[in-house]
């Protein structure tokens, strides 16, 4: 694309090769937008994204120096704007965003299984960009704009139909989902997480709202009527609003047999019975994530015998509830359970199948919310039955604090410190008897751990596997 496309008023022809707000990122013939964000400002960067072959630059501030640039009056709306224009970004495929605190990842990667039994579809999140057999590993939940429009395009190049993504409360935040159309909306959930960014639960509910708003009259809103905080959200959208649950809701889950491998329940539909549904996934929170996608699927008029199938098909989730059982029946698991409602849930879920006892290994992120770590300390302790606290990518904040905020409330009770979390893995193995638990909750499947700035080769998984061989 020319320069003169994108600003015709400056008449200067040059062929353009990319868009980027990041300077590392930037090639020859690219145009960098420098971005003032609460940690950077992309104008202490200009010099590099120059050397690395910036042949323009973008920003809102004062330019003192002489090289190709304009002046505008929001740099990150007019990083929207640019990156749509040389994506040639439309409103081509259906898509459906997903908010809430807990079950993004599983309900969205239900719902894109359900959509694949009858159309190509996508999903964006957690676990990467994944079409067509395809799995691209991405930073964010939410991609950044560059990232995002990128994978747009090329969805659009392979004719995917419809684009299942997740988005953050972050990610609105931080516009990366600005000016982006969507068609639905599905809200699993809120609870206590990332205050550090919105202060407040209201601000946190608001910020989530923000979603729903962007759907027109023609659009589908699914609602967790059992959440305290549905509702509040139905004064934000136009949309069609269809609610599920437990205990309300237009869809509601019933007769629920839950197991260690997998659940089984009813679905009823304005008080008739809908389908028997069988789900391989453990937890009754799983149940509330499948019900969801169900109820989004049967809405738009899917066949219903597709999404029965579908949900009894639906393959592992990369991170989620990750089980092993080692020669001496000492049963691992990995989950990314990050938040105290998460937590909660698992270990609940847990305890109705123990045998022996739960070993949970925890810690809390750096430089993220830090006052739920005292939370998510007590109910370690409270419904695990020996708990080590250890080190989770503490990136730049102390690890000795981190720790204290995880443990500070926890009066007359024992717990085990290390900061190192090979280290606690190794320590839980050592611990465990046979038909003992060992949960590790907080990272997943992540193939490393940040300390500082550096990134270490770490999994989870992997490493309680060697541990209990």
């Amino acid at each position: 694309m020319n320069l003169n496309t994108l600003y015709p008023q400056l008449n200067l022809s040059k062929e353009i090769y990319g868009i980027t707000a990041n300077s590392k990122s930037v090639r020859k013939n690219y145009i960098f937008v420098a971005i003032k964000g609460k940690q950077n400002n992309g104008m202490k960067f200009i010099n590099e994204a120059l050397s690395n072959g910036a042949c323009f630059i973008v920003t809102d501030q004062m330019v003192l120096k002489n090289y190709p640039h304009i002046r505008v009056p929001n740099a990150k709306k007019e990083y929207i704007r640019l990156l749509q224009l040389f994506y040639h970004y439309h409103h081509d495929i259906y898509t459906v965003g997903i908010t809430g605190t807990d079950g993004k990842t599983t309900t969205a990667s239900i719902l894109n299984h359900i959509f694949e039994t009858a159309n190509r579809s996508a999903y964006i999140g957690t676990n990467g960009i994944q079409y067509l057999g395809k799995n691209i590993k991405i930073r964010h939940t939410t991609p950044t704009p560059d990232l995002l429009y990128q994978a747009y395009n090329t969805l659009k190049k392979h004719h995917i139909n419809d684009m299942i993504m997740e988005v953050s409360s972050e990610g609105i935040l931080d516009g990366r989902v600005e000016n982006l159309a969507f068609d639905g909306a599905i809200f699993t959930n809120l609870s206590h997480e990332h205050l550090n960014a919105h202060k407040t639960m209201y601000n946190y509910l608001k910020t989530k709202a923000q979603l729903f708003s962007k759907l027109n009259k023609d659009g589908l809103a699914i609602l967790n009527s059992d959440d305290f905080y549905a509702h509040y959200l139905t004064k934000y959208t136009k949309a069609k609003i269809v609610t599920y649950g437990m205990d309300s809701g237009i869809y509601q889950a019933k007769n629920i047999v839950l197991g260690f491998t997998a659940s089984s329940f009813d679905v009823y539909y304005k008080g008739y019975f809908l389908s028997h549904f069988h789900l391989p996934l453990f937890g009754k929170y799983n149940i509330y994530n499948a019900l969801a996608a169900i109820a989004y699927a049967h809405e738009l008029g899917i066949d219903i015998n597709y999404i029965i199938k579908a949900i009894s098909t639906l393959p592992k989730i990369e991170g989620r509830f990750m089980t092993f059982t080692s020669k001496n029946k000492i049963t691992g698991i990995i989950d990314f359970a990050h938040t105290p409602n998460a937590l909660e849930n698992l270990l609940l879920n847990l305890r109705e199948f123990k045998k022996g006892n739960i070993i949970t290994i925890l810690g809390a992120q750096g430089e993220k919310d830090k006052t739920k770590r005292t939370e998510m300390g007590k109910i370690a302790t409270t419904y695990a039955d020996i708990s080590i606290f250890t080190s989770e990518d503490p990136k730049n904040e102390n690890l000795f604090g981190i720790l204290y905020d995880l443990t500070t409330d926890l009066k007359n009770k024992e717990y085990y410190l290390t900061l190192s979390r090979k280290e606690a893995i190794c320590l839980a193995a050592k611990l465990a008897k046979p038909n003992d638990i060992i949960l590790i909750t907080g990272k997943g499947n992540e193939q490393y751990e940040q300390v500082l700035s550096f990134k270490f080769s770490h999994n989870d998984f992997t490493l309680l596997k060697k541990a209990l061989e």
